[in-house]
């Protein structure tokens, strides 16, 4: 029974090494996958590399055509600050101009405070003149 079982355990070998003739090795087994699906880590290394270099264009292109928020909200608060500026000035000249207009005003209504009425000055040319319209029309 020794003998059969040991003559039985050879023949299994034997099939064992005739099937493991037939087997590829582990890295040709890879190679054939990497083939067979037409991927290797080189290939992701260079897409990798490639998506990498093609993203740091794209942020610089992006920081060489657009200013930063900084830089943005600086140009704003100049335009904001001349124009403010600009502003205050033409106030300050228009509140200067007011005031000279209400000095003329003023000298304006001063002298017409000095000046006798319309009728004032009728009766006072016909009373030197000795004159008068009522006369007149008696007269006539």
């Amino acid at each position: 029974a020794l003998k059969a079982s040991h003559s039985k355990h050879a023949q299994d070998l034997e099939g064992m090494m005739k099937a493991q003739a037939f087997h590829a090795s582990l890295p040709e087994r890879i190679t054939y996958l990497e083939k067979l699906l037409g991927d290797s880590a080189d290939k992701h290394a260079q897409e990798l590399q490639s998506l990498r270099d093609s993203h740091n264009k794209h942020a610089q292109d992006l920081l060489d055509h657009h200013a930063t928020v900084e830089e943005r909200i600086k140009y704003v608060e100049k335009l904001l600050g001349d124009s403010a500026d600009k502003h205050a000035r033409e106030l300050k000249a228009l509140k200067a101009a007011h005031d000279r207009h209400a000095g003329d005003l003023s000298e304006v209504k001063a002298s017409h405070a000095q000046h006798a009425s319309l009728p004032d000055r009728i009766d006072y040319l016909e009373k030197l003149l000795g004159d008068s319209a009522d006369k007149h029309a008696r007269e006539l």
